[in-house]
C-alpha cells in the first residue's frame, strides 16, 4: 500500500477539502467532521465537528471524562497505540483525511506536534533531546542540527538558560524547564500545529506562567489547541474555547462570548461553577 504524504499539491496552503462536497474553500489546517472515539463498546467522543483557526489558541474544557483528551489525541491519531480504540468519521488536515491506514503516521505527528501533561524528555542530553526528531527523519548534517537545537530552544524561551550545558543531561532540568525542553522537542519538526495535554497542570505558579507566555508567542507562527481544567487559564491565553461534556462537543466560540454569554445552558453552568 502506497503511503500518502500530508502535502496534496491541488489544495493550496490554509484551504481544506470537505468530507461531503470535495469542494475546496478557506480553512485552517485541520478540522474534524463528525468525529467519533470509541474504547471498544463505549463511545468517548461523540460525532465531534470543528474548526481550528489558523494562528489562534483554542481550549478544550470540561470535567474529567468529558473526551476531550481523546478527541485531543484523534487529531494525530495518538489513539493507534491504544488496543480496542478505533476512530469514525474524519479528521482533515491541508485537505487530507488523516484517519486512513495509508496515511503516513510519522508525517501525521511531523505536522501536529504533542506535548503531554507531564514532561517527558528522553534520558539523553538537552541537544539530543531537540535532534531527535530530525535525525529520525534523515537530517544528518551538524551544522542543520545545531541550528534546528538553537532555534527551537529560543522559540520555547529555554536557549538562555541551556545553552552552556546542551551536551548535559535533560533530566537535571527542573519540572518547568523539562516541559519547555518538550515543547522546543516538538517545535524541532517544524509543526504547523501544536497540540498541548494540560502542559501546565504538574508545574508551579512560576513555571505556569512562563508556559503561558510562550504559548502567547508561539500562536504568531502556529496554530495550538490546549486541553485544560484551569478556566482561569483557558481566559487568559485561548482565541476560542470549546466546551465538551459526555462525549459530545456542546459549545463552540469565542472564548470571552463562551465564558460571558454562553449559548447553551450547560456550558453555563459549568463556566459558572455549578456543575464539574
Amino acid at each position: 500500500m502506497q503511503a500518502v504524504t500530508l502535502r496534496n499539491p491541488s489544495v493550496p496552503a490554509g484551504a481544506h477539502v470537505t468530507a461531503a462536497t470535495g469542494s475546496g474553500r478557506e480553512y485552517p489546517k485541520l478540522s474534524t467532521d463528525r468525529l467519533s472515539v470509541f474504547y471498544g463498546s463505549v463511545q468517548a467522543v461523540k460525532e465531534v465537528s470543528l474548526t481550528f483557526r489558523t494562528n489562534t489558541v483554542t481550549a478544550l474544557i470540561g470535567p474529567s471524562g468529558c473526551g476531550k483528551s481523546t478527541f485531543l489525541r484523534a487529531l494525530n491519531r495518538m489513539n493507534d497505540s491504544i488496543p480496542d480504540c478505533r476512530t469514525e468519521g474524519g479528521v482533515y488536515y491541508d485537505g487530507i483525511q488523516l484517519n486512513r491506514p495509508q496515511v503516513n503516521l510519522l508525517e501525521v505527528r511531523k505536522r501536529i506536534g504533542m506535548v503531554f501533561q507531564r514532561p517527558v524528555p528522553f534520558a539523553k542530553s538537552i541537544y539530543k533531546n531537540v535532534a531527535a526528531g530530525p535525525i529520525r527523519h534523515g537530517e544528518r548534517r551538524r551544522a542543520e542540527l545545531d541550528k534546528i537545537v538553537e532555534d527551537s530552544l529560543r522559540k520555547a524561551a529555554l536557549w538562555d538558560e541551556v545553552k552552556d550545558q546542551l551536551h548535559s543531561s535533560a533530566l537535571r532540568l527542573s519540572g518547568g524547564q523539562q516541559q519547555r525542553l518538550c515543547i522546543a522537542r516538538a517545535l524541532a519538526m517544524q509543526p504547523d500545529v501544536l497540540l498541548l495535554d494540560e502542559p501546565a497542570s504538574a508545574l508551579d505558579p512560576v513555571s505556569t506562567a512562563k508556559i503561558e507566555e510562550l504559548i502567547g508567542r508561539l500562536k504568531q507562527e502556529i496554530t495550538i489547541i490546549i486541553v485544560t481544567h484551569n478556566m482561569e487559564q483557558a481566559k487568559r491565553i485561548s482565541d476560542e474555547t470549546a466546551y465538551f461534556y459526555m462525549g459530545h462537543m456542546v459549545e463552540h466560540g469565542a472564548t470571552e462570548q463562551l465564558f460571558n454569554q454562553p449559548l447553551d445552558e450547560r456550558t453555563k453552568q459549568y463556566v459558572s461553577g455549578q456543575i464539574g
